[in-house]
């Protein structure tokens, strides 16, 4: 029998390989299971406005918190105005009168705050000038239990001497609350040796068409004349004192000079307390 032809034989098809397609082997953390796609987060409107709003309140209940505590923390309020200041050095004698105010009130400043119960505020920095209209507007705001402004005398001849003071004039809201701070700010000067100008060292200062009108304490007319702008708008009382004469040295040498200035911070410091009826502190005991 006759074999078969080689033809007669196909070769089978060869199996051609599909290549296989590299999957990445699954991640050590990841999750083999199917999971349902995540939902964005829709972003509610009105959230950025709900945010300020509140970032809103709680400025406005801290600003609030922070304004009553300044004001009303500390049982009396005392203002403290150094005359003149910046480029304005007032008069000028044995010494600037810019130099005498704010020794003065710094020496004060510091006794009240030593006190502990006193909230101090100043109508300008030290060594800064500012407007009586920046001034009055201040302590407009303020509204403090008293308001001092400290000033230097001055006089051609250089023999005037001695102390004097302005309280707000009559017919002012509070005149009669400046005239009792006044006369105890005149005594205790007194009794720190100062000599009272005019018998009793209180006067009342007007300006007429510009020039300054100085008149008696016994004349309570109620003029229509302007007054020291520093004394106006305010409801508690309101005293310009005039330390000395800076023009006259022996009034320098005792209430000028760096201890002149403190002595006068003391009893202007007696004073205060006298008429806001504060006991005058005990004296903290030494350490042993």
């Amino acid at each position: 029998m006759k074999g078969r032809n080689w033809r007669d034989f196909e070769p089978p098809e060869k199996r051609r390989r599909k290549p296989r397609r590299y999957e990445e082997p699954p991640r050590r953390y990841e999750v083999l299971y199917d999971q349902p796609p995540k939902r964005k987060k829709r972003r509610r409107k009105g959230g950025i406005f709900r945010r300020l709003l509140v970032l809103l309140i709680l400025f406005v209940l801290g600003y609030g918190g922070f304004f009553l505590y300044y004001r009303y923390g500390k049982p009396y309020t005392v203002a403290l105005d150094a005359g003149h200041g910046g480029e304005d050095v007032g008069s000028v004698g044995v010494i600037e009168e810019v130099q005498l105010t704010e020794q003065t009130v710094t020496d004060l400043e510091k006794l009240l705050k030593e006190d502990g119960r006193f909230r101090v505020v100043l109508t300008r920095k030290m060594g800064e000038g500012m407007s009586i209209t920046d001034r009055n507007r201040k302590l407009a705001f303020l509204q403090p239990d008293l308001m001092l402004s400290v000033h230097g005398n001055a006089d051609e001849t250089g023999e005037a001497s001695g102390f004097e003071c302005y309280p707000a004039v009559p017919g002012m809201e509070n005149h009669e609350e400046s005239m009792e701070f006044a006369a105890i700010l005149a005594e205790e000067m007194e009794g720190a040796g100062s000599e009272l100008r005019g018998g009793n060292g209180i006067r009342f200062g007007y300006y007429v068409n510009g020039k300054k009108m100085l008149v008696d304490s016994t004349d309570t007319t109620v003029y229509d004349y302007d007054t020291f702008g520093v004394l106006k708008n305010q409801k508690g009382a309101a005293v310009l004192v005039e330390q000395c004469f800076v023009t006259n040295e022996s009034d320098v040498a005792q209430f000028g000079t760096e201890e002149g200035c403190q002595k006068a911070a003391e009893a202007y410091y007696r004073a205060i307390l006298r008429y806001l009826g504060a006991d005058e502190p005990t004296e903290k005991q030494s350490e042993p």
